[in-house]
């Protein structure tokens, strides 16, 4: 089942009378469980990209389809709902609210969404334990780890059951032993079924994907597929596929 089609997505900026094209036309669809990992360079449009994906900015040109909806056919007052519950966002500075404590941060969308206290608390007694989040959801993020922000933020996101995750450089502010236990959960929220898309520019972030798509001058030009191979391996055929295509070029 195909989760998220995006056609000949094109992005342009005009800023006094000077048009930049940041996405040319890109192609690619995601099947319902895959976790993906997008990279390319500073500047390749892959967070324009994500922010199209996420609804936060709207393409020139083509189509974002996410499960059935044509996000471009979508009213102004149905977009912030169909975020909510369709969308799950971890972005690399946790987004979190230091007003409130790690429960409501992760009710939070929850809350939006008119969900009674009952509903909400039957939902965070599923996902804490497999995010190990137990004995800090009475704490406030200023009091936990980056490590435990991130994990708090990942509880946020998937606390409404969404169509796709979405997230932005998730160990971009971990050191490399809390980088390693998030991956491990996407790893882990990946195989209970959960559909991720993630855009890094870590090799070891990307070799915890399924498949790797490579974005450069507002094009995905190339992909490869993990398989059976293990992160290790992945991770070289990922550098391989970088170092060359670098030299080659679109």
């Amino acid at each position: 089942m195909m989760i998220l089609d995006v056609k000949n997505i094109k992005k342009v900026y005009s800023t006094k009378g000077l048009k930049t094209e940041v996405l040319s036309d890109v192609n690619f669809s995601v099947e319902k469980g895959e976790f993906i990992a997008i990279m390319g360079e500073s500047g390749s449009g892959k967070t324009t990209l994500l922010n199209i994906l996420a609804t936060l900015d709207k393409a020139s040109e083509g189509d974002v389809i996410i499960g059935k909806r044509k996000v471009s056919s979508l009213k102004e007052k149905e977009i912030a709902t169909f975020r909510r519950n369709e969308l799950g966002f971890v972005f690399q500075d946790f987004n979190l609210l230091d007003t409130f404590n790690n429960r409501d941060n992760i009710f939070l969308p929850l809350v939006l969404s008119d969900f009674r206290y009952k509903e909400m608390n039957k939902r965070l007694e599923k996902i804490a334990p497999l995010l190990g989040i137990e004995k800090i959801l009475d704490k406030y993020p200023y009091e936990v780890s980056g490590g435990q922000k991130q994990r708090v933020a990942i509880a946020r996101a998937i606390i409404t059951d969404p169509s796709l995750i979405l997230a932005d450089e998730p160990t971009g502010a971990l050191d490399s032993s809390s980088s390693e236990m998030i991956l491990n959960l996407f790893s882990k929220i990946n195989k209970s079924g959960q559909t991720i898309l993630m855009v890094t520019h870590s090799l070891r972030a990307a070799s915890f994907a399924s498949r790797v798509l490579f974005i450069k001058d507002g094009l995905v030009y190339h992909e490869i597929y993990r398989g059976d191979e293990t992160s290790q391996s992945f991770m070289e055929k990922i550098n391989n596929a970088q170092a060359v295509l670098s030299k080659r070029g679109v």
